[in-house]
């Protein structure tokens, strides 16, 4: 890359101020209602068992339903109320046009509770690919011109659309750790057991047969760190991968993001590691995320943490990656509490009114996260990603929180039926893919000079590219292709 242009494109990512809280959240909200929206399209005229709906027409139709809004909502803002009170009156409106044997909403309540309480949460699979799918769209959107400024991330104080994406990455992925769910692993476990010894009980071998089974091992905690630490090393390699990789092309990069040589992939990896020595029970632990976000947020304001991460010279290998290795403590906490949240998540309920009560639940956490922002904005420190501090955690639950009972109701009105392949997909292969998506954007910044695009054209390859890492998750997935690097 010229220099001239990476000076260009630096300033064209720097200096944004943000947006305001209730915007982000308003566009945000375009996906679950999309995923609304292509339920009930697809339930009132492809509902045929016997002619069902190929696979690649129903991917391409889904990609129109679910990720074309969302990029319209992040180039053309201005369309986003239209957009979803347009999708809202359709789903009124469509099921008026079924036949008379169809039920579109609150079908077959019992496979609707089953997939509620199991495992693999359909609405838990689509809220995180969805947000990885966010994530890929606006890492290349931002880079052209009809991405509004606003949207992108801040230098040092406010909040953007690009500012919620890794808090949310973390907190999706505390809310399926295995510390999340261990009550209903425990419970499946606890079954399987009293299944054993019944059929013992019933075979004349059932003591030879106790005696043979296996005893489960416990680690202790140090062999606890050093087997995150082997987990988590692909993720530190692919961090100084891209390190080197965007070093050596002189490629563009936004220092007071992460700082020098910092990246997401190495946030990700040492907050993985830290969890080594933290491992509690939820309710230990969502405390323990209050108490280290409250103490983070103390040494910010009367320690002097802040003027250390904002105007402190960059001038050891500490100081030149100080956001990356300060803005750990908030993402630490953001993953604490949100093994708490996945812990009453995977709790089996025995009706749905359950599931109901607890989606208004997290509606109404929700609301008060939002209050608290609003009283940490006006009291302690306005929100900074960059330092990811008690606002930013804040900010992260309250918008989270949000989609994620949306996410639920609309699981509780249509049920699992016409679930999005696309999303299935994703989740799939979330890491590839958002790997993936890095290079693209990498690739597709070398080919051309993406802050000077037109509309038509930076519409065209927005999309292209979105198109094209739905089209290789799909692929992915139909060819029962798993991408791991460990």
């Amino acid at each position: 890359m010229d220099e001239q242009y990476k000076n260009d494109h630096q300033k064209f990512v720097s200096g944004n101020d943000g947006s305001t809280f209730l915007e982000t959240c308003f566009i945000l909200t375009i996906m679950p209602i999309s995923v609304l929206f292509q339920r009930v399209v697809f339930a009132t005229f492809f509902n045929n068992d016997k002619y069902p709906l190929p696979l690649p027409l129903r991917f391409i139709l889904e990609f129109f339903f679910i990720a074309v809004p969302f990029i319209s909502a992040v180039t053309f803002t201005e369309l986003t109320p239209f957009l979803i009170f347009g999708m809202l009156i359709t789903c009124l409106v469509v099921p008026m046009f079924a036949q008379k044997n169809i039920t579109i909403y609150f079908k077959n309540p019992k496979e609707t509770l089953l997939n509620l309480n199991s495992m693999r949460k359909g609405f838990l699979e689509e809220y995180r690919a969805f947000v990885m799918l966010a994530t890929c769209i606006c890492i290349l959107a931002v880079d052209f011109q009809v991405f509004p400024r606003r949207l992108g991330k801040t230098e040092t104080y406010g909040i953007s659309l690009m500012d919620i994406g890794v808090g949310s990455v973390v907190l999706s992925g505390a809310l399926v750790s295995r510390q999340s769910r261990s009550s209903l692993i425990e419970k499946q476990q606890k079954k399987k057991r009293e299944e054993e010894e019944e059929d013992n009980k019933i075979s004349s071998s059932s003591s030879s047969k106790q005696q043979q089974q296996p005893q489960v091992k416990i680690l202790s905690r140090s062999s606890l760190m050093w087997h995150q630490v082997k987990a988590q090393a692909p993720l530190m390699i692919l961090g100084f991968v891209r390190m080197i990789l965007t070093k050596s092309v002189n490629y563009q990069e936004h220092v007071s993001e992460y700082g020098l040589h910092w990246n997401f992939f190495f946030t990700l990896g040492f907050v993985s590691i830290s969890l080594a020595f933290l491992k509690f029970n939820a309710n230990v632990s969502a405390i323990l995320g209050v108490i280290l976000i409250c103490v983070y947020q103390f040494v910010l304001n009367n320690l002097g943490l802040t003027d250390y991460i904002l105007n402190h010279p960059r001038d050891s290998i500490i100081s030149m990656n100080k956001e990356g290795i300060c803005s750990i403590v908030g993402y630490l906490a953001i993953h604490l509490i949100g093994t708490k949240i996945g812990t009453e998540l995977f709790k089996v309920r025995s009706t749905l009114t359950e599931w109901r009560k607890f989606a208004t639940k997290l509606l109404i956490s929700s609301i008060v996260f939002y209050i608290l922002w609003v009283l940490c904005e006006i009291y302690i420190d306005k929100t900074s990603r960059r330092m990811a501090n008690l606002g930013y955690v804040l900010a992260i639950l309250s918008i989270n929180l949000f989609n994620f009972s949306v996410n639920i109701l609309i699981t509780l009105i249509t049920g699992n039926h016409n679930a999005s392949v696309i999303a299935k997909s994703i989740n799939r292969n979330q890491l590839f893919i958002f790997l993936l998506g890095n290079i693209l954007t990498g690739l597709i910044n070398f080919s051309m000079k993406t802050i000077y695009a037109p509309v038509e054209e930076s519409m065209i390859v927005i999309t292209s590219y979105s198109f094209g890492l739905c089209l290789l998750a799909l692929i992915l997935d139909y060819k029962n292709i798993n991408i791991k690097f460990w």
